[in-house]
């Protein structure tokens, strides 16, 4: 099982990914007023739920990042001061009876544009060279 901050990066990945496949609505559902969460089953298949819709993907290479089998996992963001947004994450993996909780506050805003643009990250996200890209989640996501 990976760290706490393997699974910080991986939901900043997520992110990035729900942004870099649609970005229309995913900003819907980030910027609409109220909280929204993220669920993942065994698939890897990844549902963004909020007030302003659902949009699903697949999330697949960004849970490879952490290192073992997602059996489940749900992330609750709720809107914070300023443009912070805490998240309260709770994964659950194959073969372990444990769940790991994981808490933070992150710039949501800060997150999608920490590149030079999504193209950028998404670029990094395919070739698998996102080692500046991690390192960038690190300092977001509050290592």
């Amino acid at each position: 099982m990976e760290s706490t901050i393997g699974i910080k990066i991986t939901i900043g990945k997520l992110l990035q990914i729900a942004y870099t496949k649609n970005e229309g609505l995913t900003s819907k559902i980030i910027q609409k007023k109220g909280n929204f969460k993220i669920t993942i089953d065994q698939n890897g298949k990844i549902e963004l739920h909020g007030s302003a819709g659902i949009f699903a993907f697949n999330g697949s290479s960004a849970l490879e990042a952490i290192g073992a089998k997602v059996k489940f996992a749900t992330i609750y963001f709720y809107q914070a001061a300023g443009n912070n947004t805490n998240y309260r994450a709770n994964f659950s993996f194959a073969g372990d009876q444990v769940s790991v909780l994981v808490t933070g506050t992150l710039n949501i805003e800060e997150l999608i544009t920490s590149c030079s643009g999504l193209l950028c990250q998404a670029a990094r996200l395919l070739k698998g060279n996102n080692k500046r890209n991690e390192k960038r989640l690190k300092e977001i996501m509050g290592n």
